[in-house]
């Protein structure tokens, strides 16, 4: 078993494979949203091809996942003990389990009961009864958890491996033969047809640990598979020499599947025909990723597979739960199938890569979300605390944008030409309180912004007085958005809201804070047009110059228009600030900044 690389080196192409699955996976739990199988919460549409679709990475994402994860395994095994591989496991996949069936998968199963109408808006009501006895007669609910559940398990089975010296090379030294070759091909798909015709009748699929024989030696076989020839270089130089005939296997095999998955007769002779073909394009499907993958993403690192491998698993933990609230918030509107769909992708993937945003750079929650402990303390880095205000600022248009579709998506019937935005959250409103609480948070989002611009600038010109006015108009103005959401509209106190305003005159206030600074034309340049279209839909309201301009018909879009550059510019700006903050770190010397 040899390999060029060291023994604990990682391979890119493994990770962008485990980001990718993941990545399906969370666009297949959005699928059966729509699907006609019994899922926790689902759309009021059902498409009758959902299950033909669902055939395309069903058979394969997660047994591909079982065996990058073994692969995983045997990398994290180089140079330690049993004793410290059972430690590193239990730290990366215990708090993010216990965390999970606690809080995220509770949450999933209290809107599946009160979507069935057997519970009500009680949540700590539904925590007692899910976790007292009559609840736990009934099991730990693990929903989407199963997978870390089945991973912490068979990562004891390789520990106990590893306790039996020789035993994990002895193992390896059988099986690598076993697929060598043209046999990498057969050998694993054969073993795959054999498993579906024998222990799926008897057995089912049920992702419960105990009792699940064939998902055992389904998941367990591939991520034992990947963890003993993960590093045995010939079994990836043949998955390389056969991807080609691998893909036309798949192909072959993929529309009879496609065919067999709208047609479920009960007869056992199809149902062997059935086994066998899906087990067939499991292996093919499989194999023909890690062949191409091993040939053109080996050596494919860099920054964005960095960012994404870090964020897959918090993102996993937080998809699920996130999709499950937002079909329960989003449709009551009644929105057309495609609509629908391309909201709940958006929030799904949108609110998951900000909770991912925000635990990694709070350490006593990183472990929790499955993320590395921040090394041993160092010397903080220069402008750290105003970099992270003001990328609290860079995402909080994303956060408004969300709040925003989210909002329209429960008010059926929203005219966004000639109603305001603060009709969302008005007593016309389904769910105000959707809009109400978004607003809130973004007003604090918009005081913590308005602090780190002023402190940058105080960073990059010792324009004291210059960034104190420019974090007061910002705390103005979250204050004004936060203050409002408290008086909902058609309350005249609602009106609080009009501090916002204050922020036009933050883009002159940076300019001249930043006026003997020649280093930042594009920051300079942006902050002029930022002002100049502001500046312009304010003289183009339905009170100054053409005052018919702007009329009872059209002023939803152009509240819309001024609130997306109101709010759009200082996100921009964060981001440039930031990085000129992080340039001028840089240049000080002290430490080496990465983005």
């Amino acid at each position: 078993m040899t390999t060029p690389a060291t023994p604990s080196a990682r391979r890119a192409d493994l990770d962008w494979i485990r980001v990718m699955a993941f990545g399906l996976l969370i666009l297949f739990h959005t699928a059966l949203v729509y699907s006609p199988y019994d899922w926790h919460i689902q759309s009021e549409h059902r498409l009758s091809w959902m299950p033909q679709l669902l055939t395309l990475t069903g058979p394969w994402r997660l047994t591909l996942l079982f065996l990058v994860s073994g692969a995983a395994m045997s990398f994290l095994t180089a140079r330690r003990t049993p004793g410290q591989v059972l430690k590193a496991r239990f730290e990366r996949l215990g708090p993010p389990l216990l965390m999970g069936v606690l809080l995220l998968v509770s949450i999933q199963s209290w809107i599946e009961a009160m979507d069935n109408g057997w519970w009500g808006a009680d949540y700590l009501g539904w925590l007692g009864h899910e976790f007292g006895p009559e609840g736990l007669m009934d099991g730990v609910p693990f929903n989407h958890l199963w997978f870390v559940n089945y991973i912490a398990a068979y990562s004891v089975v390789v520990v106990l491996l590893m306790l039996r010296p020789g035993l994990i090379e002895r193992l390896a030294g059988w099986l690598a033969p076993l697929v060598a070759g043209a046999r990498v091909v057969w050998v694993p798909l054969l073993y795959l047809v054999a498993i579906r015709l024998t222990l799926y009748p008897l057995f089912g699929s049920t992702n419960a640990l105990v009792g699940d024989w064939y998902n055992h030696a389904q998941s367990l076989g591939a991520f034992l598979f990947g963890f003993l020839l993960a590093r045995h270089e010939p079994l990836w130089q043949a998955l390389e020499r056969y991807r080609r005939l691998t893909l036309i296997i798949a192909l072959a095999v993929l529309p009879v599947l496609v065919f067999q998955a709208g047609y479920f007769p009960n007869n056992i002779a199809y149902d062997a025909a059935k086994f066998a073909i899906q087990a067939t394009y499991q292996w093919a499907v499989i194999a023909t990723i890690l062949g191409y993958g091993s040939r053109y993403l080996r050596q494919k690192d860099g920054p964005v597979l960095r960012y994404l491998t870090d964020a897959v698993f918090p993102l996993y933990l937080a998809h699920q739960t996130i999709l499950v609230v937002a079909v329960w918030l989003i449709r009551p509107a009644g929105l057309a199938p495609l609509l629908e769909a391309t909201i709940l992708g958006i929030i799904t993937f949108g609110g998951s890569l900000l909770i991912y945003e925000i635990v990694r750079r709070v350490g006593w929650l990183r472990p929790v979300w499955g993320l590395k402990p921040f090394p041993p303390a160092r010397p903080p880095a220069p402008f750290t605390g105003r970099r992270r205000l003001l990328m609290v600022g860079a995402t909080a248009p994303l956060l408004v944008l969300i709040v925003f579709l989210v909002s329209v998506a429960a008010y059926p019937g929203f005219d966004h030409a000639s109603q305001y935005l603060s009709e969302l959250g008005g007593a016309d409103a389904r769910y105000p309180q959707i809009f109400n609480v978004g607003v809130f948070i973004s007003g604090v989002m918009a005081a913590l912004t308005g602090i780190g611009i002023g402190w940058a600038l105080m960073a990059l010109t010792g324009a004291r007085i210059t960034g104190l006015m420019t974090a007061a108009a910002f705390l103005l103005a979250g204050y004004g958005l936060s203050a409002s959401s408290l008086y909902p509209w058609p309350d005249p106190r609602h009106m609080v809201i009009s501090l916002g305003l204050g922020i036009q005159i933050a883009p002159l206030l940076i300019l001249w804070g930043l006026r003997e600074r020649r280093d930042v034309p594009r920051l300079k340049a942006f902050l002029i047009s930022a002002f100049a279209v502001m500046a312009v839909l304010t003289l183009f309201t339905k009170h100054l110059v053409l005052p018919g301009t702007v009329n009872d018909l059209n002023v939803g879009w152009w509240e819309t228009a001024y609130a997306t550059v109101l709010i759009g510019w200082a996100g921009v700006a964060a981001v440039l600030l930031e990085r000129a903050v992080r340039h001028e770190a840089t240049n000080r010397g002290s430490v080496t900044i990465t983005a």
